[in-house]
């Protein structure tokens, strides 16, 4: 689990810094500068950043972006499917532009994206106006599953997942910290997010965004009195801010900063005697700075620095009576980059071929503290560490008149050449994406 919540806490702070680009593309050409998981990029000028800041979408083309799918492991029959989308973006001269994204799961989400499997909606308005921009996105996950049968039992749930039957507690009467994550329990959510970009001169941008997020959770199982899960009621939110400085036609600096608050809070009933609760929360704060330079027309150098870290709370509020004493009373954990580094260039080899190539060194300093109800003396357990971490990525982009493919490079693939010369099944790629230009 330790190393599961660093590759969340990575997949939203690491992953924001490391992107760069001589042209606006797709996840694969910002996982071929240095990430290993597709993210927010809001230390460029990119596609992406239409999620994170919203009055991004008046500042594009018509595009049509298509991501085929990922392959991490770059095995030959791993193919993530469900890490598939399709994205529209339409400009209109009287009402201004819109992005339309379709896919299975909420990618966009850092926190709970695996959990939210059947996205609804997630649709971008923006305008622009003479001194500032404004934009909207909304996004939503809709499911849920119902059976009765002619028996008085019956199971309800929002979010439509039967991986443990139809019993909504998979944890029994031993509540843990992240029950909800780690279980694959689904659930659904809706956000709201209203942004603004101030022009300023010198085509110099100031850009914030904040989202209101509420996730649900409701299951309930009968007969009467019937056991109940569902959310705590609590809101998230996040804010996000950056500056887009243009300084001397050669470098675009881009100062950043963003808080994001994840509640993932709980109560059941019809367990125990009494209702049992927990408040969750997943936290993620961070600041950084990159400087975009353009060493010519044909290539592009960036580095910058970031400070960042992701905390995951946990503590039950109720008094634990006639459930195991071995359950979990509060659990923290933190994930601190102090500071990570990261470099990325993009060169175009010919009129046709575009070469990535990114790393990262992140200095990253963890903690766990864990009490249980353990009597007559709770236990204890606390943990620290410090190492740090090497990312290096290369990817590549092909380019036909108004449409550009670009793939993430397999590290393996160029060592092995593949199953031809080597007999290694492993894909060439580990992740293809397409924009067509119109």
């Amino acid at each position: 689990m330790f190393q599961r919540k660093l590759i969340v806490v990575l997949s939203v702070v690491a992953l924001l810094a490391i992107t760069a680009g001589v042209s606006q593309a797709s996840w694969s050409r910002v996982e071929g500068m240095g990430l290993t998981v597709p993210a927010m990029s809001q230390f460029t000028d990119d596609y992406s950043n239409m999620f994170a800041y919203p009055t991004s979408v008046v500042r594009q083309n018509n595009v049509v972006w298509a991501e085929l799918g990922n392959n991490p492991g770059g095995g030959v029959n791993s193919v993530d499917t469900e890490d598939q989308a399709f994205t529209v973006v339409r400009n209109f001269a009287s009402i201004g532009s819109i992005a339309f994204q379709m896919k299975q799961n909420a990618l966009n989400s850092p926190v709970a994206s695996g959990n939210l499997s059947n996205e609804q909606l997630d649709v971008i308005w923006g305008k622009a106006f003479s001194a500032f921009d404004f934009a909207v996105r909304f996004d939503m996950t809709n499911s849920s599953y119902e059976n009765e049968d002619n028996t008085p039992a019956g199971f309800k749930a929002r979010g439509f997942d039967l991986g443990f039957g139809f019993d909504p507690y998979p944890f029994g009467v031993g509540f843990f910290e992240d029950v909800i994550l780690d279980s694959g329990i689904e659930i659904n959510t809706y956000g709201i997010t209203p942004a603004i970009a101030i022009h300023m001169d010198n085509d110099d941008r100031f850009e914030a965004a904040a989202t209101y997020r509420r996730y649900t959770l409701d299951r309930s199982e009968s007969p009467t009195p019937g056991e109940t899960f569902e959310d705590g009621g609590n809101a998230s939110y996040a804010f996000l801010a950056r500056a887009i400085l243009h300084r001397g036609g050669t470098h675009t600096w881009y100062p950043a900063a963003w808080y994001v608050n994840d509640d993932l809070s709980w109560e059941v009933t019809g367990v125990t005697l009494t209702p049992r609760s927990a408040d969750e929360s997943y936290k993620q704060f961070g600041i950084g700075i990159s400087d975009n330079m353009r060493v010519n027309s044909d290539n592009l150098l960036l580095w910058g620095v970031m400070f960042a870290q992701g905390k995951h709370s946990y503590e039950r509020t109720d008094n634990n009576d006639a459930v195991s004493s071995g359950a979990t009373r509060t659990f923290e954990e933190k994930e601190t980059l102090l500071p990570m580094v990261f470099a990325a260039i993009e060169t175009q080899a010919t009129s046709w071929l575009t070469v990535r190539v990114g790393a990262s060194r992140a200095h990253i300093s963890g903690r766990t503290e864990f009490s249980d109800f353990v009597l007559p003396t709770a236990g204890t357990f606390n943990e620290k560490t410090r190492e740090s971490e090497f990312n290096f990525s290369l990817g590549t982009g092909i380019k036909w008149n108004n449409l550009d493919v670009d793939m993430t490079l397999n590290e393996e693939f160029p060592l092995s050449g593949g199953y031809i010369l080597s007999g290694n099944e492993a894909t060439p790629f580990t992740r293809v994406s397409a924009t067509y230009h119109f």
